[in-house]
């Protein structure tokens, strides 16, 4: 019924009438398809690129990461953690008194008041590699002098 009466309407209405009709129509087309359709996949362009660009860089750091994990210890060191850490220190060449350190079982706290950063990520390295024992929680604060920081470190094996 719809459809014959619009059918009606149609055929009711003169040939210039019938071409605006069809321009005002397609204009309308047109213009709806450029909002929803064209604007959005032109805006997303630049957007997907940044994504990409970050996903392989996440992706080079993920394999870096395997690999270094790959060179850690697969199984526990059987020195007790006290001296795993010890050890760690001495071979970082920090002295016993320039650490605080806390063992309770299978974990420890380590305390290091001022320490370059340099030497922390050196020393949090050589800990996983050679003593698997591993950062669980920090906090590391910067310290007045430039590239020093305080480093208190939650480890674990």
């Amino acid at each position: 019924m719809m459809s014959d009466t619009l059918r009606a309407r149609w055929n009711g209405l003169e040939t210039r009438e019938r071409r605006w009709l069809v321009a005002g129509t397609a204009v309308v087309v047109t213009a709806l398809a450029f909002a929803y359709v064209w604007h959005p996949l032109v805006q997303d362009v630049p957007r997907a690129a940044r994504d990409a660009e970050r996903a392989q860089a996440r992706l080079a750091r993920a394999g870096a990461m395997a690999s270094a994990a790959a060179t850690r210890a697969s199984t526990p060191a059987r020195e007790p953690m006290e001296a795993a850490v010890r050890g760690a220190l001495a071979g970082a060449g920090i002295a016993p008194v320039d650490a605080t350190l806390v063992v309770s079982g299978a974990r420890a706290a380590l305390t290091l008041p001022s320490i370059r950063f340099a030497e922390l990520a050196g020393l949090i390295d050589t800990l996983a590699r050679e003593r698997a024992v591993h950062v669980v929680d920090a906090t590391i604060a910067a310290r007045v002098e430039a590239g020093r920081v305080r480093a208190e470190l939650s480890l674990s094996r």
